[in-house]
């Protein structure tokens, strides 16, 4: 019976955050950009208003994967606490530690296209 209750509160849980991350990819909140808006000024981006967009777009994103960064490491610290471990307890073990790799990176990735985006802008400025 605990099994099943688990599963479900899996699945239910797994189809909120697919519906979280459809609605932030989404987002049409006022100074956010879209993924196809930040190709074309990728593209086309020549005045320093567009580098500074750009900037806060990879910022965005840097904080973004900061926070799911955190998140996995919680969910680490989590499991290594655990005193029954399950059968597939390094399988989550290691995506834990892969996923918060892998946010960590490209957390760091972001925040440095967003310094390249304010440097970009900064020289156009002078």
């Amino acid at each position: 019976m605990t099994s099943k209750l688990f599963k479900c509160v899996v699945v239910a849980l797994l189809a909120t955050c697919a519906t979280c991350m459809c609605w932030c990819e989404d987002s049409s909140t006022k100074g956010s950009l879209r993924r196809a808006d930040v190709k074309r000024l990728l593209n086309s981006a020549k005045t320093p208003e567009d580098f500074e967009k750009l900037a806060s777009y990879f910022d965005q994103r840097a904080q973004l994967f900061d926070q799911k960064a955190a998140e996995e490491d919680a969910e680490l610290k989590r499991l290594l606490e655990l005193s029954f471990r399950a059968k597939n307890y390094p399988i989550q073990v290691g995506h834990a530690r892969i996923s918060g790799d892998y946010d960590r990176t490209e957390g760091i990735r972001c925040s440095k296209k967003a310094a390249a985006f304010r440097l970009r802008a900064a020289v156009l400025y002078d």
